[in-house]
């Protein structure tokens, strides 16, 4: 049973508040945390991008401040996956995430890049979110495929050691663990 659950902030991953719960609770084994979050716990990766299916117990708390189609867009990859298809395509992805059923994955433009992703992470965002939030979490507009540069400060986002990957081994990890305090931003000039 969820005792309590963290608010998203603003551009966070659902994953990432997913992590952050993860890490705040306590649990003693990752398999504990899967139980109480996803309905199928027995083969859940859980999805850095979009959603997997929850426990009702743990889709209410995700939707406590805000509906559940409003929870896709406001912090999945949704939007930015969506973002040229046709109108009939855009729905159906939605319902599909909505229901989490269905091949929503394929009705979206995902570019297969071939190369391996990871969660990547701005380093003067890092520092901002910490001083407001008193942690950082993975940002929405960081994950964006072939986007390199943070779209507020102009400096290059700067991997971690999680992947973005099924192949990978499961687990939720929070960026506050992963994100160095502090690293030297790397500005970009070419913009």
């Amino acid at each position: 049973m969820i005792a309590f659950f963290p608010d998203a902030y603003p551009d966070e991953l659902l994953y990432s508040q997913l992590a952050r719960y993860y890490k705040r609770s306590g649990y003693v084994r990752y398999a504990y945390a899967v139980s109480d979050l996803y309905k199928n716990d027995t083969t859940v990766f859980p999805s850095f991008e979009f959603v997997n299916q929850y426990t009702p117990d743990a889709m209410s708390w995700i939707v406590n401040n805000k509906p559940w189609d409003q929870v896709i867009a406001d912090h999945t990859m949704y939007p930015a996956y969506i973002r040229f298809l046709p109108k009939l395509r855009r729905q159906e992805a939605l319902k599909g995430l909505i229901t989490c059923e269905g091949n929503w994955k394929n009705l979206m433009c995902i570019p297969a890049t071939g190369e391996k992703r990871y969660m990547r992470y701005c380093p003067i965002c890092a520092l901002e979110d910490r001083e407001k939030y008193g942690e950082t979490f993975w940002h929405r507009e960081h994950q964006i495929q072939r986007i390199r540069v943070c779209p507020k400060h102009r400096c290059y986002l700067e991997n971690t050691s999680a992947v973005v990957s099924s192949k990978s081994s499961p687990g939720l990890h929070d960026a506050e663990s992963l994100v160095p305090f502090y690293s030297e931003p790397r500005l970009c000039s070419n913009i």
